[in-house]
């Protein structure tokens, strides 16, 4: 479960600063001697949600602030990783532990009860959201005298065995909710089988299970998509292995091979379905050699295979592939094998573009002074002595793509074929969103720079990587770069937009139609540390802290503004940022 926030938390006294930019500020309540790892802003930015210590009770029990309020009950320590909130944000949860008991909470109500008997684990793990639109679902794994359950929505489902009599781990792996459908495998004597759920309209399960099979792959099953079972509302497949050297895969309901053939290996992690044609799975399976199936066909047999990709639109499968041992590296695509390279670099995926293209970078040959190119559905691109596969990108509307090559001492970026100015390092090449403007961070010796079109602006001491930012329309960008004044400072088409500060704590973020972007920086007034939000060019009020979304995100709405929460001493604040 990814965290909901970044908090930054300074004991410095609150800098009285007028308020410059137009805002609504409501202090909506208090949060005392705050767990700050524990401070989460749920994914929409309406609430915020933190573990704090009750310093009156003996051995300074826990509770659960949501919005500058204490939730009921109290509590000798709540799990790691918890509380956190559904993805809408109209929900939370947390493991509490009160006692020799265990429980999870949800929404204030506590559900039931388990005993802690082991010393190093609790018996309450993997807690879940899960939706199907208007409904959220919750999901854990519970365990009681020696048997382990699935618990969905406060129905148990189980009595599992352990994989570990002495450590009581559970047998229940790969449990995820698919819409108003859930699927896991689970241990069964010395097998394993799958299953497949549904919650109806009064929140009830319906579950059906295949049989056991010796064994079953990680990371299966999986949900086939296509046409929904009239029951179960999914198709979901799973790699069952009916005896040793025997491994199949499986679809349930029905509990079917949905392949004839027979392999001795099927390695976890790589079944998946196809996106153009539904129902379809594609693997990759070995007997006397390794063979990717798609959709029931075999592509031609080979010595190893690197990951399987497709295409957005499913029409299009690749991987790397060694044809024989001894031979060289090669792309398959859609089953054909291409040229023979002495290396294959990609990115996160073969599809950058996000059609069709498979795209990669690739070496002919080995050694100091090995040609390599940016291959394009086949296509070498002009030779240099290295490039970067992975730093391919492309504008909005897929007709200019830019990488990173050099000489071997220098790089540069190419634009559509053009060289651009040599650096010693270039990271962060992005498009405008909506234009063919291209910007990049590049450093020079001790200068740093950021490259806007042919543009080199700059020099700077720092430019802080993954600051660089578009605004919609792309006529505006911007970033964050460090000073010879020792500040760090943000920047608007190369111009700063404030006089300075000691960090950039969120992500650069434009509001519509306004030519700067709106940020959170720490600062340094009178030797004190304060925090502040500046919003068209202007900063607002100053907290102790600040508290933030996922990686730094604001959360700008429709009308422009931008709530968020601000804390001083104790007090809690509700602050909406908003144009004059």
């Amino acid at each position: 479960m990814n965290r909901y926030l970044t908090a930054y938390l300074c004991a410095a006294a609150v800098l009285c600063l007028s308020l410059l930019t137009p805002a609504q500020a409501g202090m909506i309540g208090q949060v005392k001697n705050v767990v700050p790892s524990t401070i989460w802003v749920s994914p929409d930015g309406e609430h915020v949600i933190s573990v704090t210590v009750d310093m009156k009770r003996p051995g300074q029990k826990r509770r659960v602030n949501l919005d500058g309020v204490l939730q009921p009950g109290w509590f000798d320590s709540i799990a790691e990783g918890t509380p956190f909130f559904s993805p809408d944000g109209k929900h939370y949860a947390f493991v509490g532990v009160r006692g020799t008991n265990c429980m999870v909470v949800l929404d204030g109500e506590e559900q039931q009860s388990y005993p802690i008997t082991a010393t190093n684990r609790l018996p309450i793990t993997g807690v879940v959201f899960g939706s199907d639109g208007p409904r959220t679902h919750l999901a854990y794994q519970a365990t009681e005298k020696g048997k382990h359950y699935v618990v969905v929505n406060g129905q148990r489902m189980g009595g599992y065995e352990s994989i570990d009599k002495e450590r009581g781990l559970p047998g229940i792996w790969d449990f995820q909710f698919i819409g108003n459908s859930f699927l896991y495998r689970h241990k069964h004597g010395g097998g394993q089988r799958a299953v497949l759920g549904r919650i109806d309209e009064r929140q009830r399960n319906y579950v059906t299970s295949s049989k056991s099979y010796n064994s079953m792959r990680a990371e299966t099953p999986v949900p086939m998509g296509g046409k929904p079972h009239k029951d179960y509302g999914e198709y979901i497949a799973f790699v069952g292995e009916k005896a040793p050297g025997q491994l199949q895969v499986f679809k349930l309901p029905g509990d079917t091979p949905i392949d004839s053939k027979m392999w001795k290996e099927i390695p976890g992690g790589i079944l998946q379905a196809s996106p153009a044609n539904n129902g379809e799975m594609a693997y990759i399976a070995g007997n006397t050699n390794w063979v990717v199936v798609v959709g029931g066909k075999e592509w031609p047999g080979c010595y190893t295979t690197g990951k399987l990709m497709s295409s957005p639109s499913g029409k299009t499968w690749a991987c790397t592939a060694i044809m024989k041992k001894g031979k060289n590296i090669v792309m398959m695509v859609n089953g054909v094998p291409g040229k023979e390279y002495a290396e294959i670099q990609t990115g996160k995926t073969l599809f950058p573009a996000g059609d069709e293209r498979v795209i990669f970078g690739a070496a002919t040959r080995g050694g100091s002074k090995t040609p390599a190119h940016i291959v394009v559905d086949g296509k070498e691109g002009k030779a240099y002595t290295q490039v970067r596969g992975d730093s391919v990108v492309f504008s909005s509307d897929k007709k200019a793509m830019a990488y990173v090559a050099g000489d071997g001492i220098k790089d540069f970026v190419v634009l559509n074929g053009v060289e651009g100015e040599a650096f010693d390092e270039v990271h962060d090449v992005l498009f405008a969103p909506s234009r063919r403007v291209m910007a990049y961070r590049a450093r020079r010796g001790v200068e740093h720079f950021v490259v806007v079109g042919k543009k080199a602006m700059g020099p700077y001491v720092n430019v802080k990587p993954g600051s660089l930012t578009f605004r919609d329309d792309g006529k505006v960008v911007a970033w964050s770069a460090f000073g010879k004044d020792g500040l760090w400072h943000v920047y608007a088409n190369g111009k700063p937009i404030d006089a300075g500060c000691e960090r950039v704590i969120s992500r650069l973020t434009f509001v519509p139609g306004m030519a700067q972007p709106a940020y959170v920086g720490q600062f340094v007034a009178e030797g004190k540390t304060f925090y502040s939000m500046s919003y068209g060019g202007k900063l607002g009020r100053a907290f102790d802290s600040i508290w933030l979304g996922d990686g730094g995100k604001l959360f700008v709405q429709e009308d422009g503004t931008i709530p968020y929460f601000g804390k001083s001493g104790s007090l809690l604040y509700r602050v909406v940022a908003k144009k004059k």
